[in-house]
């Protein structure tokens, strides 16, 4: 069974994205982490109160953003290509 893997972490090391597929597979699985260094040092109440709040108003909350190099985003967007068979 082959098995296809990218990583991208964020420039500042806060989270990673992992991309994964297997060759048997038609789906792309995205994972995502966060370094427990950075996730401490939050208010967990605030930020739930935050997400309540922005839920009882019908928008959009944005939960952490990953900031890429050019670098990573052109060997991401190499990774995909390889993993969904486009670019053959």
């Amino acid at each position: 069974m082959s098995y296809q893997e990218k990583t991208v972490r964020c420039v500042c090391g806060c989270c990673a994205m992992t991309f994964s597929k297997f060759a048997d597979d038609n789906t792309v699985s995205l994972e995502v982490y966060e370094n427990a260094f950075y996730g401490r040092y939050k208010s967990k109440i605030r930020l739930y109160f935050k997400r309540l709040w922005t839920a009882l108003r019908g928008e959009e909350y944005m939960l952490f953003d990953i900031v890429l190099s050019s670098e990573d985003v052109k060997g991401l967007r190499d990774a995909l290509v390889d993993m969904t068979g486009e670019g053959k």
